[in-house]
């Protein structure tokens, strides 16, 4: 295998898996080091005299507060992300992976380990040094020992790692317990798992091993901006790290997070212009855009909604705190869970008004999913989906009802079920979409509980399995195709999401360890005609990830918007010139 410091042009959202397109690369590349690290033609100078010298983003609070890299779900990790890099990167366009704190990689001749060369002379914030292998092995232990594990962090992800070795100062060898086709993309930016901090500094303020608090500041890292403050519930801010960065230089000297809960009072301190930049929901922003306003889109519309039934789950363990089934040969966790039954979810995917809901809170910009995670430049794709999805899953009130009917329910005897209701950073709309989703099954008969409680309260919930039998959940992700499938259907990456079943297992465990892309192809095919036949997921829609801007102050903020996190690369904010 030979040295890939650049790779193909890798789609991030639209392609088969990496690790298959770089054992595809037959071409020697040249050193990253001698080259851009990419920044999608993005000003990398960093000159421009903006008009102000902070500029604030007023967002959806993160479903979990956090100044250390273990806690919470990796979506959530956007709210550290200014202040940390990666291995290997995403150009700001989201059009291919690039060296970052790597300048080259290949695979081992195992099949199973992958041996990085490190770029030299990086430095850490706040003066700790320059970067080097030991630097990667101290943030993966720390995020495997992290106690208790998060349900959605990154130790269920990094735990597809069997060791960091260091090699020398600039070279480290990561490996896998097993050949696993999702490894690189799991560690890369477009994840967003596997941030690398300073040992120097968590050694240095780290006498038990301790993690920082939210009152305390993140261990360093090597990104364009460094941590200044955080008022928990309120804000965050971040500082501008270095005069000039070896990567991409922010035209802002600061950089504030708002956390804002209502999607209204965004939009009026946007008005007000207390912020320059605020996610809002497509509905909202028109009254922006008719006062001058600009909406920015994501370069790779990567962002998806789907619904997810919660409670058809395995009977493994994978964590300390889940109450499992008493008995060993139980299939399931809740053997009783009325989601067991096909007939009730497609029920409920049958009652769902798809096209209202897009016309009603997406301006019609969304994208109909006819198998969630797949799409027709993706691996597995079956045009047959799209021509079967009318009857499988298209709105029709009347069949959900009969459904519903033939499963036992009745007026008398309704089937009752909990949707949780909660701000999505992601996408602003996910709240109405939740609620309308709600409405549309109470109109064919389903007894409908509005969760609406702290997500941190929902999140406690679920790591213990507590009241999780018969629950939905609107889901607002850009994870990609492989890990998506681990996340929200299989146990392999260690969370609880969607809905589990063994022949599904069986057929992804195989992915898993599929390097070659025509098999791979072939066994994604067979696990989505069981999944659309299943009715595994509530799919709905692609849709771009969209940002409102004062272009008196943001000229232009280039971004992915195809990766975990969506809000990322806030160093290509581009200031409008005083």
């Amino acid at each position: 295998m030979m040295w890939n410091s650049c790779t193909p042009r890798w789609k991030l959202v639209l392609t088969a898996p990496l690790v298959a397109v770089m054992i595809g690369c037959g071409t020697q590349t040249s050193p990253a080091s001698q080259a851009p690290a990419g920044s999608g033609g993005a000003d990398t100078s960093g000159s421009v005299t903006p008009k102000v010298q902070k500029v604030v983003l007023a967002i959806s609070p993160p479903s979990v507060e956090a100044n250390n890299l273990t806690e919470g779900a990796h979506l959530a990790y956007w709210q550290l992300s200014p202040m940390y890099e990666f291995l290997v990167g995403v150009e700001a366009e989201g059009k291919e992976i690039v060296p970052q704190l790597a300048t080259e990689w290949k695979l081992e001749p195992d099949g199973k380990s992958w041996r990085f060369q490190l770029r030299k002379g990086v430095q850490f914030q706040k003066g700790f040094g320059e970067f080097q292998a030991s630097d990667v092995k101290y943030t993966y232990d720390m995020l495997m020992r992290a106690e208790p594990p998060s349900v959605q962090g990154q130790q269920s992800y990094m735990s597809l790692l069997s060791d960091v070795e260091v090699v020398g100062e600039y070279e480290v060898v990561l490996r896998s317990k097993t050949p696993d086709a999702g490894l690189l993309g799991a560690i890369s930016q477009a994840e967003n798992i596997f941030p690398l901090a300073s040992r120097r500094d968590g050694e240095g303020r780290n006498k038990g091993n301790k993690l920082p608090t939210l009152v305390e500041e993140p261990f360093a890292g090597t990104g364009p901006y460094a941590y200044a403050a955080r008022e928990q519930g309120v804000s965050l801010k971040y500082q501008r790290a270095f005069e000039k960065h070896w990567r991409q230089t922010p035209d802002f000297p600061e950089l504030e997070f708002r956390l804002v809960k209502e999607n209204s009072t965004k939009l009026a301190a946007l008005l007000a212009r207390e912020v320059q930049l605020a996610t809002v929901p497509p509905d909202l922003a028109r009254a922006a855009e008719a006062q001058g306003f600009k909406s920015i889109e994501g370069k790779a519309p990567g962002l998806h909604i789907m619904g997810g039934f919660y409670g058809v789950w395995l009977n493994k363990r994978i964590g300390a705190q889940e109450q499992l089934n008493a008995d060993p040969n139980a299939t399931y966790v809740f053997p009783n869970s009325p989601l067991l039954d096909v007939r009730v979810r497609r029920a409920l995917n049958k009652a769902i008004d798809r096209e209202a809901i897009n016309k009603a809170f997406l301006r019609g910009k969304g994208t109909p999913i006819y198998n969630e995670y797949f799409h027709p430049a993706r691996p597995g794709w079956n045009p047959e989906w799209e021509k079967r999805f009318k009857d499988a899953y298209g709105y029709d009130p009347d069949a959900a009802r009969k459904l519903l009917a033939e499963a036992g329910y009745s007026a008398a005897n309704p089937y009752s079920t909990t949707i949780e209701v909660q701000p999505n950073a992601l996408f602003s709309a996910a709240p109405d979409v939740s609620e309308a989703i709600g409405n549309y099954w109470q109109a064919v008969g389903v007894k409908v509980t509005m969760d609406t409680s702290d997500v941190a309260l929902q999140r406690a919930k679920r790591s213990r399995l507590e009241d999780m039998e018969n629950r939905n959940s609107v889901i607002v992700t850009s994870i990609r195709q492989l890990l998506g499938v681990g996340v929200y259907n299989d146990i392999a990456r260690g969370t609880r999401a969607g809905v589990q079943l063994p022949e599904l297992k069986e057929v992804y465990d195989q992915i898993l360890v599929t390097l070659d892309p025509k098999k791979s192809d072939e066994l994604w095919r067979k696990w989505g005609d069981m999944a659309f036949e299943r009715q595994v997921n509530m799919p709905m829609f692609w849709i771009p990830a969209e940002i409102l801007v004062d272009p008196s102050v943001v000229r232009d903020y280039v971004f992915p918007g195809s990766i975990s996190g969506t809000y990322t690369h806030f160093e290509y904010i581009k200031a409008t010139p005083k």
